[in-house]
């Protein structure tokens, strides 16, 4: 599987925007084209598409570098290829992907509560609990980048 990812740009931005995930989950994320609208506004964030070949299977946001960290803000998989292994994949790629741009300590993301899912598959690739919660009520988790990365299944 060769994986790649693309900044948005005029050629990808609408297959990002009609990219959607499972009915469930849709309350979980902010739709791909408010994040590129708040890309475009908010300084700093960096929109990307997720491409297994030529395959547009996500996108991810990441941005506000500060403090030796960086938040992965977004991230989704279409539903179309969930299930996939293409969640896992990515998370790594993006992971090693930060931390060579960024040279950075630390990586944080949120997700609301009611994830379990969410809750799961972070801690399985790293993440930690820091016993916060965000202005939207939503946990905020942390990637150490100083220890080896090990997937827990």
């Amino acid at each position: 599987m060769s994986l790649r990812v693309e900044l948005v740009d005029q050629s990808n931005w609408e297959d990002i925007i009609n990219l959607t995930v499972d009915s469930n989950q849709v309350s979980f994320i902010e739709s791909n084209a408010c994040s590129i609208i708040e890309s475009h506004y908010t300084a700093g964030w960096y929109p990307l598409g997720l491409y297994s070949e030529e395959a547009l299977v996500g996108f991810a946001m990441y941005g506000c570098y500060e403090n030796d960290s960086v938040w992965l803000d977004r991230f989704m998989i279409d539903e179309r290829y969930q299930g996939q292994g293409f969640g896992h994949s990515f998370l790594v790629y993006l992971l090693e992907h930060l931390q060579t741009q960024f040279k950075i300590k630390k990586i944080l993301l949120s997700f609301t509560p009611e994830n379990t899912y969410a809750r799961i598959f972070y801690e399985r690739h790293g993440f930690f609990n820091t016993n916060e919660v965000d202005s939207k009520g939503e946990l905020i988790f942390m990637y150490n980048c100083s220890e080896v990365y090990n997937v827990r299944y």
